[in-house]
């Protein structure tokens, strides 16, 4: 079959790009493990179509995922409507079988996330991407791979879990289900990639390697009163009904009824020693007026995306404004937070001075819901007349 010498070469590549540990296999070619850093690290269950729209919030991380596999000219690939990531064997990894339902493991890379200029980037890179994508490199989020660990018929989805949602929440849309899970608060350990949605008591609910987001109903009952915004609260069990949703790739539970809970069976989460705890830290990954940008009017709005969600509270005291050379404040302003888009929105009492050189800074001060740090960010314009 002509797919494993192009398997074997795409693995070596990506060993050498992401610092994998070499091992001996049967042709004597290295295969790709990533190099032990921290221990206890959980996998993370998700959809094709969530690892395709989030490629920064996964990159480096080991992943569960569910679907269908199909192979053309050597090359593997899960796919659902838009949504493609491929696949390649690591170490003793095996592929699924092309059109068998497959549950597979393995860790999730963003090619394009890596640096260009990074001194274990080879000439065979440089002609798997031609062949891929035939272009020199890609931009990120357009080669995402799953270095497979392994690979197994999926069994068929019985009783509804926080897990099954998680891996295939098209399956049970607009189905009422009950579930059990952890309580996670609004994402306070950076369970999932980003928020769904704008109610004040939205929630995480975790279980085993799965999440999914708990909205419509406050976690509140007998006996319990939940604060999401409260690490505190987090761990406590509860039993969730509700009808499944699924946004942006994720499940979602539209719920009913909230009590407590009981571990189900498959509480114990599967450990694995691969990749960092941490996710990546919350960015600028958007901004309007965009960076340099001149002409700009003077009643505008600034508006600048995170990579992922950040605390609320945190961006007050931590965006500051000024005209750059100039003495004289700009208007005092105030700052709106759109959770669901993870837009902070900033309007001014007062136009801007006209033709005037705007800075807006971004400082670290402003956490994610993890309480990581963003990357400290400056956007500069010209504001026009």
């Amino acid at each position: 079959m002509p797919a494993r010498p192009l398997l074997t070469s795409i693995a070596v590549v990506l060993a050498l790009v992401l610092d994998l540990v070499a091992g001996p296999t049967a042709t004597g070619l290295p295969s790709p493990q990533i190099t032990p850093r921290a221990i206890g690290t959980t996998r993370k269950a998700a959809t094709v179509a969530a690892l395709a729209r989030f490629p920064f919030f996964f990159h480096t991380q080991p992943v569960r995922v569910r679907g269908k596999a199909t192979e053309k000219d050597g090359l593997f690939q899960l796919e659902h409507e838009a949504a493609r990531v491929w696949l390649v064997a690591g170490g003793t990894g095996k592929l699924p079988d092309p059109g068998t339902e497959s549950e597979i493991t393995g860790v999730y890379v963003d090619v394009g996330r890596l640096e260009r200029t990074d001194v274990r980037v080879t000439a065979d890179f440089g002609t798997l991407i031609q062949r891929v994508l035939r272009r020199d490199w890609p931009a990120p989020g357009e080669l995402l791979v799953i270095i497979v660990d392994n690979a197994v018929t999926a069994e068929p989805m019985s009783a509804p879990s926080v897990r099954y949602v998680a891996l295939d929440p098209g399956r049970y849309i607009d189905s009422e289900v009950t579930v059990v899970g952890r309580f996670r608060g609004k994402n306070l350990y950076g369970d999932m990639p980003e928020a769904v949605g704008t109610g004040r008591y939205d929630f995480v609910l975790q279980s085993a390697d799965a999440s999914i987001w708990v909205v419509g109903k406050r976690p509140k009952g007998d006996g319990f009163d939940l604060n999401v915004e409260n690490r505190i609260d987090a761990g406590r069990w509860l039993e969730v009904a509700g009808v499944v949703k699924e946004e942006r790739g994720m499940g979602v539970l539209e719920a009913t009824a909230i009590r407590v809970g009981r571990p189900p069976a498959e509480s114990a989460p599967e450990a694995v020693v691969k990749v960092p705890i941490a996710v990546p830290a919350p960015e600028v990954v958007f901004s309007a007026p965009t960076q340099g940008e001149t002409d700009v009017a003077p009643d505008a709005k600034i508006r600048v995306q995170f990579s992922r969600d950040v605390r609320e509270d945190s961006l007050k005291g931590g965006i500051a404004v000024a005209y750059a050379g100039v003495a004289a404040p700009p208007p005092a302003f105030t700052v709106r937070y759109d959770a669901g888009r993870r837009v902070a929105e900033i309007s001014f009492s007062a136009p801007l001075s006209p033709f005037a050189n705007v800075q807006v800074v971004l400082k670290d001060s402003i956490v994610g819901t993890d309480g990581q740090a963003l990357r400290p960010y400056t956007l500069a314009f010209t504001v026009g007349s």
